[in-house]
């Protein structure tokens, strides 16, 4: 590894991406709001509290002078704010020299709104994007960005419509499952035959996934499983778990799909350079134990993640003085679902991958796998 390309390849990407953060933390004259600097953080009282279960926290009240960086209010460039929080933060922020925030006025007088943190989130796409430059070729990195950006922008327009018409949701976000599938596999892997097989071989999974749990939760009565303990809805709150969980199985099953057909289709491209044949049932075999490689890493990443949603929950509700049976009720519930009917298409992604993909490797012409 030479110095050049250490330069190049990291080191690059990480000077363009400060270069960004300091251009974006002085970019307070694009905003209308005041933005402000904390320049003195004061603490005036600390003093300790406890709830009826005897948490203990402390309550520290400061005294801060902030200086605006877009203009004056009633002629003066510094305002003084007092801030109330507890150490533990959760009902709001300790704040410290030098951070920026934006302020709002509230009743004729100025509150902090939040911190300014464009300049973090421009640095770590700016970052992402150098990275992803540095070590992927040109062309790829930007039909990725265009992926990502599409997604962004079909998300946005589905749920737009669904606030505007209010459609059938399950069938709404149907579609939008199938279409963010079809224009990532498009923009990575291009109109190919291992785009066609990746992207049936999800489909056929994800669908006989869920009609297995909808059949399921049908002959047990959802017994058990309680939907309305979802937050934030106001439509039929079964219906938009299952909206999330689509996306979410969508999401692992077309990793595991995606790695097995890949593996399938460069197995088959040195076949026929080596001038072996293989039947179906090598590939098929081939396919499974490709899959059976990557089903306890997919799944043990599923449930990481549903472990990090649930962690900072389960200890708010264990400090409250609940009870395990309650938490998993309550707490951990829909989670647990949702991770375990995406370990299922995982688990259903291996078998139905491998016997598809095995299938159109034997029905095609030693030409389409080489291409």
């Amino acid at each position: 590894m030479t110095l050049k390309f250490i330069f190049k390849k990291m080191l690059l990407p990480i000077v363009i991406a400060v270069v960004a953060f300091f251009l974006v933390n002085h970019d307070s004259f694009l905003y209308q709001a005041p933005v402000g600097k904390i320049t003195v953080a004061k603490t005036i009282s600390s003093q300790e509290v406890s709830d009826d279960f005897q948490n203990k926290d402390r309550q520290i009240t400061q005294n801060l002078t902030v200086k605006l960086l877009n203009g004056k209010i009633n002629g003066q460039s510094q305002l003084r704010l007092k801030n109330t929080v507890t150490l533990s933060q959760t009902t709001g922020q300790l704040y410290r020299v030098g951070q920026r925030i934006i302020l709002k006025k509230v009743s004729g007088v100025y509150q902090i709104v939040t911190l300014k943190r464009d300049a973090l989130i421009v640095a770590l796409l700016v970052l992402f994007v150098g990275f992803l430059l540095s070590f992927q070729r040109l062309r790829a990195s930007i039909f990725l960005l265009l992926s990502l950006a599409l997604n962004l922008l079909y998300f946005a327009l589905v749920i737009g419509f669904n606030v505007a018409f209010n459609p059938p949701v399950l069938l709404l976000f149907g579609l939008l499952a199938a279409l963010f599938a079809a224009s990532s596999l498009v923009f990575v892997l291009g109109f190919t035959r291992q785009m066609f097989y990746t992207f049936v071989t999800t489909a056929l999974t994800t669908l006989l996934t869920f009609v297995l749990v909808f059949l399921v939760l049908h002959w047990t009565g959802n017994r058990g499983v309680h939907f309305e303990y979802l937050e934030y809805v106001t439509q039929n709150p079964s219906e938009f778990f299952f909206v999330g969980t689509m996306i979410s199985v969508l999401g692992a099953i077309m990793d595991g799909t995606g790695d097995i057909v890949a593996g399938l289709f460069g197995l088959a491209r040195q076949n026929v350079l080596n001038e072996i044949n293989m039947t179906q049932k090598d590939y098929f075999k081939s396919g499974i134990s490709i899959g059976q490689e990557i089903i306890g890493t997919l799944t043990n990443v599923l449930f990481m993640i549903f472990m990090a949603e649930a962690l900072p929950m389960t200890l708010l509700l264990l400090r409250n003085g609940n009870t395990w049976g309650y938490i998993a009720t309550v707490g951990l519930n829909l989670g647990l679902l949702q991770t375990v009917i995406s370990a299922i298409g995982i688990v259903l992604a291996v078998p139905i991958t491998a016997f598809v993909t095995s299938w159109g490797l034997k029905h095609s012409h030693k030409k389409e796998l080489i291409l």
